[in-house]
């Protein structure tokens, strides 16, 4: 058995790669319906593969990126990216403490001033347009 190949979980047998992404596509579909959330794209590969039955050696970024395009938006927004290792943000954290220029402070506005009678935003000049 190639090392590539999709498989049976239950025996081993083998499974054409064009049958397995038809089964993984349709289970993807229920696991995303199913999510009322969101999910990593690691976690929805295991389970199309676990609830399928199909399974293969190849990582998911070679895989899933095709059974993904062929659904709808509505589905496909409910995926986000896995986080990064742990090893890699603690690189991230160390190369981000070197010395750098200050955050510049982002300047808080006022709340909008609302009329007490009509309940509408006041314009600039602080008189109601709809009461005055």
């Amino acid at each position: 058995m190639s090392s590539q190949a999709a498989y049976r979980l239950g025996d081993g047998a083998p499974v054409t790669i064009d049958s397995a992404r038809a089964i993984w596509m349709a289970v993807a579909r229920d696991v995303l319906a199913e999510t009322p959330a969101s999910i990593t794209h690691s976690e929805l590969a295991r389970q199309v593969q676990q609830r399928s039955g199909v399974s293969t050696r190849m990582p998911a970024s070679e895989w899933l990126p095709a059974i993904v395009a062929d659904l709808d938006a509505e589905l496909t927004s409910r995926i986000r990216a896995d986080a990064p290792p742990v090893a890699a943000r603690a690189r991230a954290t160390t190369s981000r403490r070197t010395p750098a220029e200050p955050k510049p402070r982002k300047r808080q506005e006022a709340p909008p001033v609302i009329c007490p009678t009509c309940f509408t935003q006041l314009p600039a000049s602080g008189r109601c347009d709809n009461c005055a």
